[in-house]
């Protein structure tokens, strides 16, 4: 893609150019992601700032802002000299497989010790809690030593308390779809576990390749409102999202398990 074309793409898709680029001279667009308002879809265009010329290929990751609005990696760069909107969506499919903060929600990042923690440094807040109660509690046991008067009471007076926190964590669903699939596309709500949308007459395709998880399709027909650069390239997805456009296969009967 020349220069013209990029920055068409980049601006009619909504992505808005950055003020600067401290890691390099090229220009950067970013926009907010389809499902995540937290999460920023951000495209190193390659296009120096200085001589308006292509210098490096084009670039594309997602970044979490976390609550201190500061801008972490959740995913690797992608790279392609061309089909921009291709990468674009690839980028955008990988947030499926980010892993999540079982206590905030919020994305996880790879720090600089090579450790994947919690985007919102979450861990911070929970040890002050737990030092505090820590200190609570023997502020108590040696109030309680110092009293003389001990009172005998009966096993039955004594009411344990238990309680019980689920803890959902996101499970992983697959579908073994293979080339030369009729396929079309429902929307499905992993919380609900039901279809909420199906677009079957609407929108129509035929698998022609899978590498892995990602599955391409020459879609044949699209009638509904769905622009293709949002229709399904994957064959997994997690439950930890609100909704999942995912494949549906009409020319023989396979359905998503559990993996």
């Amino acid at each position: 893609m020349n220069i013209v074309q990029r920055k068409a793409y980049l601006n009619i898709n909504g992505f808005t150019k950055h003020k600067a680029n401290k890691r390099g001279t090229t220009i950067i667009f970013s926009r907010k992601h389809t499902t995540d308002a937290s999460v920023r879809v951000v495209v190193d265009s390659g296009i120096d700032s200085n001589t308006g010329r292509i210098t490096t290929p084009i670039n594309a990751k997602l970044v979490f802002i976390n609550r201190d609005n500061h801008w972490r990696d959740i995913t690797t760069t992608s790279t392609a000299w061309t089909d921009l909107e291709v990468l674009v969506k690839k980028a955008e499919d990988q947030i499926n497989f980010v892993p999540i903060c079982k206590h905030c929600q919020a994305k996880k990042f790879t720090a600089k010790s090579g450790k994947v923690v919690c985007a919102n440094a979450c861990w911070v807040t929970w040890s002050g809690k737990a030092k505090k109660k820590s200190q609570k509690k023997s502020q108590k046991t040696a109030q309680k030593s110092s009293e003389t008067v001990a009172q005998k009471k009966s096993p039955r007076t004594y009411n344990k308390k238990t309680e019980k926190k689920s803890q959902k964590t996101a499970a992983i669903y697959s579908l073994d779809i293979k080339p030369g699939d009729l396929v079309t596309m429902e929307l499905y709500n992993p919380h609900t576990e039901k279809v909420t949308e199906n677009y079957e007459g609407k929108v129509l395709g035929i698998a022609t390749e899978v590498h892995g998880d990602n599955v391409k399709t020459m879609w044949t027909s699209n009638t509904s409102t769905m622009s293709e650069h949002y229709l399904p390239s994957s064959r997994r997805f997690q439950t930890h999202r609100n909704a999942v456009r995912r494949f549906k296969v009409l020319s023989r009967k396979v359905e998503w398990k559990k993996e």
